[in-house]
């Protein structure tokens, strides 16, 4: 068998990047623009805050677990960037679903109620060494499950149930769900187990809001954010661990402007990468489309 196995999706394009694409510099987000990004103190979700700055976003709900120096660092970052944009940053515990409304909150009477995007990112790995217990399961917490669980699926869940008013509510406005997931959810038991069955379920969920509200106009993605180092490293993460995290922290965000530059019906519903290079992604459009491709099934 090759590695990676294609039915990672890790090589479905054949020319991927680790670094944003020049070429992708130039695209601009609609206007006016407004999107949530949870986990936007540091790492992915502060650098594609940053991605859509400049791409011309004209207001950022940013999150993190609570009002950190690092959360804050990042809104002054991006108001030096665009003096003019508008960023509310906010505590927002994604263990606890009940914060979501906070979230929905800070959009009505920060925002005017206008929401475009929701960027699901926030996530947790592990808590316990034992996270990484490979081919041995009975050494593994069990809160290693219900932890990544009630993070990574159920928090992102809350938040999309409080802020899909919003986005249907928005006129003209861009309805797009992302949920930030792993190329780890192709895999049983490499590296964290209870983190990649979490991001398994998120791309199931990201499907489920596509079927639901896809006729009305809602469209939802799941997207590996590609192989980066994160600052502070999961607790337990083996030695040498990062040696594949060669990925830019830049390089999810420059995907995303791509994604949300207009509007992508043909994707939604399905798993992404931020790895993958946008001028094959579109020439294979026909295939993956009759082909119902990049979506979880059952091989019979």
């Amino acid at each position: 068998m090759s590695y990676p196995p294609p039915w990672t999706g890790l090589t479905f394009t054949s020319k991927l990047h680790s670094t944003p694409s020049p070429e992708l510099a130039h695209l601009k987000l609609p206007t006016p623009f407004v999107a949530v990004i949870t986990g936007g103190s540091r790492n992915i979700g502060a650098a594609t805050a940053k991605a859509f700055v400049h791409a011309g976003a004209t207001g950022l709900i940013l999150t993190a677990t609570n009002l950190s120096e690092a959360l804050l660092s990042t809104k002054k970052e991006i108001e030096d960037i665009a003096p003019s944009i508008k960023v509310t940053v906010l505590a927002a515990d994604q263990s606890d679903p009940s914060t979501a409304g906070k979230i929905a909150e800070a959009v009505k009477n920060e925002h005017g109620g206008r929401l475009d995007a929701l960027i699901n990112n926030a996530a947790v790995v592990s808590t316990h060494p034992s996270a990484y217990s490979q081919n041995d399961i009975a050494a593994i917490q069990v809160d290693q499950l219900s932890t990544t669980m009630s993070v990574n699926l159920v928090g992102k869940f809350a938040i999309i149930k409080a802020l899909l008013p919003l986005l249907l509510e928005t006129d003209g406005g861009a309805k797009t769900i992302v949920n930030v997931t792993s190329a780890l959810s192709h895999f049983a038991s490499m590296q964290a187990m209870g983190y990649n069955l979490s991001q398994l379920a998120t791309n199931r969920l990201t499907e489920a809001v596509a079927e639901c509200y896809g006729n009305r106009d809602v469209l939802a993605f799941a997207v590996h954010p590609g192989i980066v180092a994160t600052i502070p490293r999961p607790i337990g993460t083996p030695e040498g661990g990062d040696q594949m995290a060669v990925d830019d922290v830049g390089l999810c965000g420059g995907f995303l402007v791509w994604l949300l530059s207009e509007k992508k019906k043909w994707l939604s519903g399905r798993y992404l990468s931020a790895n993958w290079d946008v001028d094959e992604l579109e020439g294979k459009k026909e295939d993956i489309v009759k082909g119902d491709k990049l979506k979880v099934r059952m091989v019979t």
